[in-house]
């Protein structure tokens, strides 16, 4: 075993074993790299299914091409002042703006060009500079974590399209929650991300978790398989599991054990997820949870919600990410023990 835990147990920090998402990221990467390029993606899903960690697996690869400048953007305040600012300081290292100087004052950018040419509007500021990224055969990698569809995040949208139109060689990957992303793609101020693709991340493969988990803890492949199962192929599942088994120095599970391993998840992650439903909602996984296989009848019965919310709450927390269709048209959830948390915490 390892003398460093390779686990983590933050939200969306790299750790050394990670299970890759290979068919996400060659989907991306091929797309970037092809001369008839897909410029952008959006990538959504829960809290904890690992976007962030896909989102910097692309960012580093892009990093390490010579013709590539990669800028990671804060989601936050004022996006395009933001590009024009990193995007400059990013750009000098290849010495392509000799003569060329960036003053901040404030939040107010004054770039100054040969024969003391001064330009302060950032949009015009960033075309200056693509002009001369373009004329070099340099591409730009954009990335922005975590989106909300906020006035400065839409301003942003409409100048990166504008970018495009311009044909500069810009390219944009995106992450957000499920909600985020659909309120986004559904505004219709923002008709051009419509048209994105968009990947919304599944579970991670239970047999190379059960692999990873042999590999790192040298256990049985049982051991392996259970522990697998236990995190449903949920990402921070997996890091939460392999870290607490690591720190234990066991080679099996027990019921001490999962309380440890419901605890941690409990407290850092489904006390949110619970409280962000409504309180029909909560009828409905609570209905879920009592039910035995997950059928449409059995959660009417055990949620006393009408046939007409069943169908209206079952697309919600579908499209939220927390629940997936079985076989048989069965409901289960996305986030391993969860119908324990929730059976524990309705009578709270």
């Amino acid at each position: 075993m390892q003398n460093k835990n390779p686990f983590t147990l933050m939200y969306g920090v790299s750790s050394s074993s990670i299970i890759s998402r290979n068919d996400n990221i060659g989907r991306i990467l091929n797309s970037f790299m092809n001369e008839e390029a897909m410029y952008m993606y959006l990538i959504s899903g829960i809290r904890g299914s690992g976007k962030t960690v896909l989102l910097k697996e692309i960012y580093k690869y892009l990093s390490n091409e010579k013709d590539w400048i990669t800028l990671d953007l804060n989601s936050q305040g004022d996006i395009i002042t933001s590009l024009a600012n990193k995007l400059f300081e990013k750009s000098r290292t290849n010495k392509l703006f000799e003569g060329w100087s960036l003053s901040i004052n404030l939040h107010y950018l004054t770039l100054t060009k040969e024969k003391n040419e001064q330009i302060s509007d950032p949009e015009i500021i960033v075309e200056n500079i693509f002009d001369k990224l373009k004329s070099n055969n340099k591409k730009l990698l954009i990335t922005i974590d975590e989106v909300t569809n906020t006035k400065d995040f839409q301003k942003f949208v409409n100048f990166y399209q504008h970018l495009i139109g311009l044909d500069y060689p810009v390219y944009l990957l995106m992450t957000g929650l499920n909600e985020n992303i659909n309120d986004i793609i559904n505004d219709e101020s923002l008709t051009f991300l419509s048209r994105a693709p968009k990947i919304e991340l599944d579970p991670l493969s239970l047999p190379n978790i059960a692999l990873e988990y042999m590999n790192i803890f040298d256990i049985a492949k049982e051991v392996a398989i259970k522990m697998a199962k236990l995190t449903n192929g949920y990402a921070f599942a997996y890091q939460v599991l392999g870290y607490l088994f690591y720190e234990s120095k066991m080679k099996d599970l027990d019921e001490n054990f999962l309380k440890k391993y419901d605890s941690y998840l409990w407290n850092n992650g489904y006390n949110k997820f619970w409280n962000d439903l409504t309180e029909n909602e909560k009828k409905f996984v609570i209905g879920l949870a009592k039910a035995k296989d997950g059928s449409k009848n059995e959660i009417i019965d055990n949620s006393n919600l009408t046939e007409s919310n069943f169908s209206q709450y079952r697309r919600r927390l579908i499209e939220k990410g927390l629940l997936y269709v079985e076989k048989y048209n069965c409901l289960k959830f996305v986030l391993p023990r969860f119908d324990e948390y929730v059976l524990f915490v309705k009578d709270f």
